[in-house]
């Protein structure tokens, strides 16, 4: 894995995300009251854009469906959503966000 910068600490007030895109893969990162987290921005269940969905405490859901995942994990909470997102390592350097990520 490497390390990208994604963001500054800034780009997000807590509760808000947004979709990053690294090489052909978009990731979404959100500002939680614990932190930073990101997965993959692709709702898993019907190939949405997660960021364009809501995010509510760590629970993000897919603007399409409705179906929700816990952003901390990868791990789907509600239904139609079974398979869990991929996530990724994030690190606040200074006022900058970075996530571990390999194209």
């Amino acid at each position: 894995m490497a390390w990208v910068k994604a963001a500054k600490v800034s780009d997000l007030a807590v509760g808000e995300m947004m979709q990053v895109a690294f090489d052909d893969e978009d990731v979404a990162l959100y500002h939680t009251e614990d932190g930073f987290f990101a997965t993959s921005d692709v709702c898993t269940h019907a190939a949405q854009s997660l960021s364009a969905g809501k995010l509510e405490g760590h629970i993000v859901a897919c603007p399409r469906h409705g179906g929700k995942f816990d952003v901390r994990t990868g791990q789907p909470t509600a239904f139609p959503c079974v398979i869990p997102l991929a996530t990724y390592a994030v690190e606040v350097r200074g006022d900058e966000v970075w996530i571990d990520y390999e194209a």
